[in-house]
């Protein structure tokens, strides 16, 4: 974390390899099958910020070559934390997203305090950058029960696969707690039942 060098060791744990690179790591970073090291970064000029912020991937090869990356930050939208490689050769991020409390509050959020939902992104490298191609809002599996007149009115109970944009959370502040209300730190898939979990 905030540095620019990574090691990779062996089973002994002798450095095999060590890759010397600028920009600072962020949380996460994974070993390709041919050699190369895909990490987040820390990239300059970020405008969201909070615990292990990245805005960047890139994928180094083993003489320290940046093979391609890809900026994901906004004013906006920022990745954090963790990665994970697919099989298809993509990689998948998080990242906290900041809608604004206008589409918050359009989909019934009664509180005043900006909430960043969690947002999935898979990233295919397009030559030397890269480009989403697809992309999972949790703000898009909000309901809540206090305004019958919004679309994602539900008895809550009723929807446990869903998300209450008003949760109580106690610790946090509500209604819905603080602005990284979800704090999601990891991100994995599983080829077998073609699922994400984080």
């Amino acid at each position: 974390l905030n540095s620019t060098t990574a090691r990779l060791l062996d089973e002994n744990g002798t450095i095999a390899k060590q890759w010397n690179m600028s920009g600072s790591n962020a949380y996460a970073m994974a070993l390709k099958d041919n050699g190369n090291l895909v990490r987040s970064v820390v990239n300059n000029g970020n405008q969201l910020n909070g615990a292990a912020v990245a805005g960047k991937v890139q994928e180094v090869d083993p003489s320290n070559n940046v093979v391609w990356e890809f900026v994901y930050s906004t004013s906006t939208y920022v990745t954090h934390h963790d990665l994970c490689l697919m099989p298809n050769g993509n990689v998948l991020l998080i990242a906290w997203y900041n809608p604004g409390n206008a589409a918050l509050q359009a989909l019934g959020y009664t509180g005043n305090q900006n909430k960043y939902p969690t947002r999935i992104i898979e990233v295919q490298q397009n030559g030397t950058g890269g480009q989403v191609v697809w992309e999972w809002n949790m703000l898009d599996h909000f309901i809540q029960d206090v305004d019958p007149n919004k679309p994602n009115y539900v008895v809550i109970s009723d929807h446990p696969e869903r998300m209450d944009i008003n949760v109580p959370v106690s610790s946090l502040g509500g209604p819905g707690g603080g602005g990284d209300w979800f704090h999601v730190n990891g991100i994995d898939y599983n080829p077998d039942l073609d699922q994400i979990a984080f």
